[in-house]
């Protein structure tokens, strides 16, 4: 599927006549120009006119990522008054900042609360993967894998309208000519849609189009912070629940490790870790599988020179062969998982590319309404210079299969079994 937003230019010339001699004209005052009339604003939209005032200044300052956006950012900010005399309710009024936040299409930057009308976050809002409107990943166990979305299918529409008018919907500010990365975003924003829309995707198969709606509620099951389970051949794999961020995580992970004494081999599976997560998690549990401190991430704030970040062993070393399992929902702390266990040499990762969760973020509060905005504030790498967000798995396999056979899994456990060999 092709991409394009077109953009309409109409320019008028006005040709005028000169006399050729002068005629002298009386001396006249010229009236006074008075600059446009701010909109009238009530009380709450002048507190969030202040919020979007103060994160038209916050984004350049600290925004790590702002350059190239500049031209765009200050359209945005420039219309943002007017944006918001024209709506009532506060879900509208919060919409205007997100529209806002949408200029700088980048999935790690958010507001910390939302609303009922509020766009779905990336990847987290996400049951679905979409690149050129083919589905490039389907989330196990989401309402997608449930309504019998596959990987491979072609998606025509999202929620009932059509995909390049679902993408274009996501293009901020109107009117702009969007990179190919900025397009990207917003497919992928698209494809988690709106809270306050029916939540449905089109797809063509053999010709007819074929809509499955996604909204609903999932099976309950019982939150455990991992998995864990002794897999043929005395592989120990563990599966992290969206809960590198969870102060039980740690406890959660020494427990299971516990169970799995005598496992000769590791698998380690990132692939749910969309919401991101703590160093403060992240480091035990890379710890488990060293027997020194070593470098696992660089450190590369604006203006400054980078730095590495390192790692200590955490309690008794598990040896043995490594695989981490990583795809699209591996986000933030859970790619500096991957990317830190690669550049320390421990383990071999296996998957697709990953969230693309770009830097490190810092929470700023909005002074009016005392919102939370998180922005990249600086850089991180790989220990070997390459970008996080740009590195992809030296094992790649199809990560994120839906309903469908587990093919990562698959292909790092027959790598463990070749040191049979």
């Amino acid at each position: 599927m092709k991409f394009s937003l077109k953009l309409a230019v109409a320019l008028t010339l006005g040709l005028g006549a000169c006399a050729s001699q002068p005629v002298p004209q009386p001396e006249t005052v010229q009236p006074a120009v008075s600059e446009p009339a701010s909109p009238e604003l009530t009380p709450e939209q002048e507190k969030v006119a202040a919020d979007a005032a103060q994160l038209c200044t916050l984004v350049p300052e600290h925004y790590v990522f702002f350059a190239g956006k500049e031209n765009a950012w200050a359209t945005a900010c420039a219309a943002a008054p007017a944006a918001i005399a024209g709506v009532e309710t506060k879900s509208a009024q919060l919409r205007v900042l997100e529209d806002l936040l949408d200029v700088l299409y980048d999935p790690h930057v958010s507001f910390g609360a939302n609303s009922a009308a509020s766009p779905r976050l990336v990847p987290s809002g996400n049951d679905y993967w979409l690149e050129n409107g083919i589905v490039t990943g389907v989330r196990p166990g989401g309402m997608a894998a449930l309504a019998g979305l596959n990987f491979g299918d072609e998606v025509v529409a999202v929620d009932g309208q059509p995909l390049e008018d679902a993408i274009a919907e996501r293009i901020r500010p109107e009117g702009a000519e969007p990179a190919a990365a900025q397009i990207a975003w917003a497919e992928h924003a698209a494809a988690a849609g709106y809270r306050d829309r029916l939540h449905s995707v089109t797809v063509r198969r053999g010709g007819q189009d074929v809509t499955l709606l996604l909204d609903g509620a999932l099976p309950d099951t019982d939150y455990e912070p991992v998995t864990a389970s002794m897999l043929p051949g005395g592989i120990g794999y563990i599966r992290f629940n969206n809960s590198l961020g969870d102060g039980n995580t740690v406890p959660a992970f020494d427990a299971a490790m516990e169970t799995l004494k005598g496992a000769r081999a590791w698998v380690l599976d990132l692939r749910d870790t969309p919401g991101g997560g703590s160093t403060d998690i992240a480091e035990p549990v890379m710890g488990r599988f060293i027997d020194e401190a070593g470098g696992y991430q660089l450190i590369r704030p604006p203006g400054e020179p980078e730095w590495v970040k390192t790692v200590s062993p955490h309690g008794v070393t598990a040896e043995g062969p490594l695989a981490v399992l990583v795809g699209h929902w591996t986000g933030s702390m859970g790619e500096g998982m991957a990317v830190g266990l690669d550049g320390l040499r421990r383990a071999d990762v296996f998957g697709n590319d990953m969230a693309g969760l770009a830097g490190g973020v810092d929470t700023f509060i909005l002074d009016a309404t005392g919102l939370a905005v998180n922005l990249p504030t600086y850089d991180l790498a790989h220990i070997d210079g390459t970008p996080r967000y740009a590195w992809n798995p030296p094992h790649p396999v199809i990560a994120d299969n839906g309903a469908g056979p587990d093919l990562a899994l698959k292909a790092a456990t027959d790598w463990i079994r070749s040191f049979e060999d």
